[in-house]
């Protein structure tokens, strides 16, 4: 007989993870290293459930990319990347798929 999963143990609580902050930071460090990249920053307003990872070709200019965070419910959070001159290029609910396409944006820099 197979085993019942309680909803309790399947389900979990949407958020970002410390590894999916890694991933953000690693790519601006690889950015970074090569030059094509120089500032960043993090910003969260824990009561509006948004979190934004921003990056910037230098301190003074206006943001290049933008990965934001943002929860939509109490198990759902979603993905989005915005472009210089474009705005929204992607919105999903998987971090690995806006994360994908924030990967290209930032390697067609190098």
């Amino acid at each position: 007989m197979s085993e019942i999963i309680p909803f309790s143990r399947a389900s979990h609580a949407s958020g970002f993870t410390n590894a999916q902050f890694k991933k953000l930071d690693g790519l601006y460090l690889r950015a970074a290293a090569a030059g094509v990249l120089t500032y960043r920053s993090v910003e969260c307003d824990f009561d509006e459930g948004v979190a934004s990872y921003t990056y910037c070709k230098s301190e003074h200019m206006s943001p290049y990319l933008q990965f934001v965070i943002r929860k939509v419910g109490p198990r759902a959070t979603m993905y989005e990347v915005y472009l210089q001159d474009k705005g929204r290029v992607i919105k999903s609910g998987v971090f690995d798929k806006a994360f994908a396409r924030l990967q290209d944006e930032v390697e067609k820099l190098f």
